[in-house]
């Protein structure tokens, strides 16, 4: 393992424990607001097939339940990633919340049974689960590399959600597979 796995695998750790210390109120609070500024962007506005990832309440992640709910009630169309082994993603899309499932891993995903995956060519704007982000647009995600895959051949606008505390300083170390994102939005703050 190279010092930069290393050194990911401390920041991610240290970030991990950071947006857990939130309180459940304080994370819904800030989340409103990430979610508001999301929805505020033209981008979003004029993007018809939205891919997102679906929170975990318990992780403290940005949450994205309500909304992927807006954009069903908007008329967009919404897709969910489904992990399928290999560090690799299915793109389900879904008419309600009600289509998704808790995996093995506690992760809500589509029932695959149901579902035509759709090519990532057809998303307009994909937001993007992180667990840390700096000023240049790079992320630390979870480690397994799914969705650094996935958004090698994805030309959609990608977009990053994090509270203030999941920010770095200085610049995040990053290999050369990592990709980095196109927008940064916090309760904050919005990285362009």
């Amino acid at each position: 393992m190279g010092e930069d796995s290393i050194r990911k695998d401390e920041l991610r750790r240290n970030f991990l424990d950071k947006r857990k210390s939130l309180s459940e109120g304080k994370a819904e609070l800030k989340s409103k607001i990430i979610v508001e500024e999301l929805t505020q962007l033209n981008r979003f506005k004029e993007a018809a097939v939205i891919h997102s990832y679906v929170s975990i309440k318990k992780n403290r992640e940005v949450d994205t339940i309500k909304f992927i709910k807006r954009c069903l009630e908007t008329g967009k169309k919404v897709v969910v990633p489904k992990m399928v082994g290999e560090g690799k993603l299915k793109h389900i899309p879904i008419n309600s919340l009600d289509d998704l499932e808790e995996n093995n891993l506690g992760i809500p995903e589509p029932d695959e049974d149901n579902s035509n995956p759709i090519s990532v060519k057809e998303l307009d704007l994909v937001v993007v689960p992180m667990v840390a982000g700096d000023r240049f647009k790079n992320r630390i995600g979870y480690g397994a590399g799914y969705y650094d895959r996935f958004l090698e051949n994805c030309s959609a606008l990608k977009v990053g959600l994090l509270f203030d505390c999941q920010f770095f300083d200085g610049k995040l170390p990053v290999q050369e597979f990592d990709i980095p994102l196109d927008i940064l939005i916090s309760e904050s703050r919005i990285i362009e």
